[in-house]
């Protein structure tokens, strides 16, 4: 009998962790408004968005040189809301800083499976801080992810 009880204990702890893997942990809501900077757009190639990485370009028409960095965070929407994805392990970036001069377009990519894992289906959002020295601003790219 107690042999049946370890293993039937076993079995409900893998249960446990197989489905507390399963799905995107959410964080708390993202009420932030974005998108502020005119002339300033983050986009996000749909084409290349993958369950673990993206494409994205940052044009700055603003008429003001930005600087950004690696670092970004995941929203995922919920209900009309937006959630911040809690990662997995902490993300790791480089510390570099990055400039869109203004009038100009930059293209990067983003791999975040080390940080992340594979992200469950649903509409989500990039979400970067940008400033062009006087302000901060944040932008944001929706994709979706199938």
């Amino acid at each position: 009998m107690n042999r049946n009880r370890k293993l039937l204990t076993c079995v409900l702890a893998m249960c446990l962790v197989l489905f507390a893997g399963c799905g995107q942990k959410l964080g708390a809501e993202f009420s932030e408004e974005v998108n502020m900077l005119e002339g300033a757009e983050l986009s996000v190639d749909e084409s290349l968005v993958t369950p673990t990485g993206l494409t994205y370009s940052i044009s700055n028409q603003s008429g003001r040189d930005l600087n950004y960095g690696q670092d970004y965070s995941l929203l995922k929407e919920k209900d009309g809301k937006w959630y911040l994805v809690e990662p997995e392990r902490p993300v790791a970036v480089t510390m570099e800083l990055l400039w869109v001069p203004a009038g100009s377009t930059d293209t990067m990519e983003i791999s975040w499976e080390s940080s992340y894992g594979k992200l469950s289906g649903g509409h989500y959002r990039l979400l970067k801080n940008f400033s062009d020295n006087e302000k901060g601003y944040y932008l944001a790219g929706d994709f979706h992810v199938k």
